[in-house]
């Protein structure tokens, strides 16, 4: 079943996040099957509140390939930079059966 991975992401440091964050975790997020869907910063809240920061929306094969992407030791030491330079809201659903 398909899973997603829905994160609210403040960067205090860009620079840092473009160099040293995102070239290697982007390349172990597709290993673990990650795409993603959606990367924007202009949305509209019709209802309720949400958290601050660029809304990212990715899809993995399962929830457990999400898991084991975020909390894997091979992101581990790219998830010590990203908690560094940001900070972020993040959580992982299943969706609907295919």
């Amino acid at each position: 079943m398909p899973a997603y991975m829905l994160t609210f992401l403040r960067v205090e440091d860009a620079e840092t996040h473009a160099r040293d964050y995102l070239p290697d975790a982007h390349a172990i997020l597709l290993k673990y099957g990650g795409k993603p869907l959606a990367i924007t910063e202009h949305f509209d809240v019709l209802e309720g509140n949400l958290p601050e920061g660029r809304l990212i929306l990715m899809e993995f094969p399962s929830a457990q390939a999400a898991k084991d992407y975020y909390l894997g030791p091979e992101h581990a030491p790219y998830k010590a930079i990203l908690d560094k330079v940001a900070s972020s809201d993040l959580m992982v659903f299943e969706g609907l059966p295919a």
